[in-house]
């Protein structure tokens, strides 16, 4: 048994199944959302009807724990100006951030990110949540509570 505890890759979560899809693990909020980590980044949110549930509305997904995306629901496209040509917010951010080694957005409403090391999907996903805060602060939401 001790083979299986060597196979298990260093992003996964206790609990959480990912999808495979194409070679990637892909990890829906929805089922990360209960995580510790996801749920501080939560609870550190704006409060703002917009953001109710918002990790129900991201998915992160990688191949190796260092290689990931972030993907954004249509219905979130908005509130992060997602869906206006040159706006770039989301990426501006990402980039700022210090666990992230390179950032490029890939479509509308998808990142590609390289972080500065191996992370499990639910830190990679608060992470994304704490981002996700700053630019709805930055694009004029409310303030965090």
């Amino acid at each position: 048994m001790s083979w299986l505890r060597r196979s298990r890759p260093a992003y996964a979560v206790d609990g959480v199944e990912p999808q495979r899809i194409d070679g990637w693990d892909v990890f829906d909020g929805d089922a990360l959302a209960e995580q510790p980590a996801v749920a501080g980044a939560t609870g550190r949110l704006p409060q703002d009807p917009a953001l109710e549930d918002l990790p129900g509305y991201l998915a992160v997904s990688t191949k190796d724990g260092r290689e990931w995306t972030l993907s954004f629901d249509d219905g979130m496209l908005t509130v992060f100006d997602l869906s206006s040509p040159g706006s770039d917010a989301v990426e501006r951010t990402l980039t700022a951030a210090p666990w992230t080694a390179s950032v490029e957005r890939v479509d509308r409403e998808v990142f590609l990110f390289t972080t500065t090391g191996v992370l499990t999907a639910d830190v990679v996903l608060a992470h994304c949540v704490d981002v996700c805060g700053e630019v709805f602060r930055g694009l004029g939401g409310p303030p965090a509570p």
